[in-house]
Parts: structure tokens; sequence; C-alpha cells
């Protein structure tokens, strides 16, 4: 223990030392994160975190979570509330799903080992950013960002089934369906936690912006770029991309731009949306922080998601797209 908080000192005092080496270099990249922020984030994000919240506010979740249960119990082993929170992951994006897992468990509705399993394939990327920024911003078309979604969506449901090991769920039915509330308090509470949600996804860019400008001034980054770009026949971008998308999914697709419509590349693609970086997975602990929910298996199975989606995008992208 006393080894990992040194590690963690040593690093923090690393990145305020680059920060003091390399202070232009990292402000730059910040005004990318923020025009990022302001250009593509913001708009797409923020008005799905709005109407999922509403929905939530307004126990409508509850509803389909209800009509939900027998199916999700007999594929997944999990509530009706644990299928909502996948409906809620694949439409309102990173990192809504770990959100609104940790509010079920919060409140008791689903137990620790269902919210520990929930979260590996519940929390997932949304269709604005899929189809708006890599498939209309980086490809240029709308055909291939839908393609990616279904890919997204196809690889997170493959794991949501294995990691139900033959189990079945129990068919949970909510008596009390729809909050008693009044639309102008759900309206406001809604708005109030997407605002929050928003802003904390924002920052994470920033900072991670200004993580990648720092390893690019060093020449880090490069660096390691080459070398995987040597010993793999791949292109730099493709690699710089591939680096960027590990550590922050906006950045990562940000850097595919200019690359061509092939299986390779909307592997890529599929890799850094489903894996998320660790940026998502920073905000994903931080959505779960004071609950039971373990994270142990959550990147690993984040890993094995986007490893399965890639494939998928492989195959699917060279019989559709080539």
């Amino acid at each position: 223990m006393k080894t990992k908080r040194l590690f963690y000192i040593l690093g923090a005092l690393g990145i305020f030392a680059a920060l003091l080496i390399f202070p232009e270099a990292a402000s730059a990249a910040v005004k990318d994160g923020l025009n990022m922020c302001a250009g593509v984030i913001i708009p797409s994000l923020f008005p799905f975190f709005a109407a999922t919240n509403l929905i939530n506010e307004l126990g409508i979740s509850k509803l389909v979570g209800n009509a939900l249960s027998p199916l999700s119990a007999k594929l997944f082993g999990v509530s009706g509330q644990g299928a909502t929170a996948f409906i809620i992951g694949v439409t309102g994006g990173y990192p809504l799903g770990a959100a609104y897992i940790a509010g079920l468990r919060r409140q008791q509705v689903i137990s620790a080992d269902e919210a520990s399993r929930l979260l590996i394939f519940c929390n997932n990327s949304g269709p604005a950013f899929i189809i708006g920024a890599a498939g209309i911003g980086i490809f240029k078309s709308s055909p291939v960002g839908f393609f990616l979604y279904a890919v997204h969506i196809l690889a997170a449901l493959i794991w949501g089934v294995i990691l139900n090991n033959g189990k079945s769920g129990d068919i949970c039915y909510d008596s009390d369906v729809l909050e008693k509330k009044s639309v102008a308090e759900a309206v406001t509470t809604a708005i109030k936690k997407s605002a929050e949600a928003t802003i904390n996804i924002c920052a994470f860019i920033t900072a991670f912006s200004a993580l990648n400008g720092i390893l690019d001034a060093t020449g880090l980054f490069s660096s390691i770029a080459g070398e995987v770009s040597y010993h793999t026949g791949a292109e730099l971008s493709w690699c710089r991309a591939l680096l960027a998308g590990f550590l922050e999914l906006g950045n990562g697709i940000g850097s595919m731009y200019g690359l061509s419509i092939s299986p390779l590349n909307l592997a890529l693609a599929s890799v850094i949306l489903s894996w998320g970086g660790l940026s998502v997975h920073f905000q994903t602990f931080s959505m779960v922080s004071g609950t039971d929910i373990k994270t142990a298996r959550y990147m690993v199975g984040r890993f094995l998601i986007a490893l399965t989606s890639g494939a998928l995008a492989l195959l699917g992208g060279a019989a559709i797209f080539s």
C-alpha cells in the first residue's frame, strides 16, 4: 500500500514538473480540449443527459424496467431495473450508465453483485458521440456512425450474456412505478444533475488533453507510437490514435481525423469507443464511490468488450465497407 501511494506521489510530482518545463504545450493542449468540449461534447451530451435524467426523475425508467424484467432476467441474470441501466447507458453515454447503476445501488434496488456486473456492460458510449463525432465528424459518413453504434451495442450485449454464467435473475416488478414529483421539480433536478455531469466530463477531457500535450512535447508519445508503427506496420497516425484513445476517448477519436474508411480503421474506432479511456474509467470510479460496488473486474471487462467490438467491426467492415 505504501509503495502504491509513493508511486502516485511521484507521478503527481512528475506531472507538476512537466507542466513547469512545457507550459506552452500544456496550454495549447488545454485549449484544444476546451474547443472539443464546446464544439462536440457539450452539444452532443448535455441534451441526452437532461432527457435521461428527466426520465429517471419522473420514474419512467421503472416502467421500462418492469416491461423488460422477464427478458433481462433470462439473458443477463439481472432485474428489470438492471435492463433499464443498459438502455440508459447506450443512449446517454459515458458515464451516465455508471451513475444510474450507482443510484440504484444506493437505493438498495439491486444487489452489489448485480451492480458490479452491470457496470461492466451497461456503461457505454452513446449515439450522439458515436454517430456524430466518430461517424460524421471523423469518417464523414452517418452510415459508418450507425455501423459503429450497432457494433458497440452488440459487443456489450454479448458480454452481458457471458457474464450471466447461465443464471436466471429475479423477475422484479416495481409497484411504485411513477415517482410522485411535480414536473417543475423533475425538470429542475434533471437539468442540475446534467450540468454537473457535463462539467465533470469536460474537466476530465481537459485534464487528459493537457497530459497528452505534455507527453507529445517530451517526445515520449511520438516515440512509443513510432515503435508500435515500426513493429506492427500500422500507420503512424493509427498508432497515435490508439495511444491517445487509451488515455482519453475524445482525443483518441479526434486523432483519427483524416483516416480512410477501412476495416482496420473501423476496428480501431470501435476499440477506442468501447474501451472509453482512462479518463472515462476515472469518471466511472467517481460515480460509484461511496457504494459497495466492486470495480476490480470493471477495467478487465471493458478491455474484453473493446477487443470484441474491434473484432466485430473488422469482420463487419470487411463485409460492408470494403
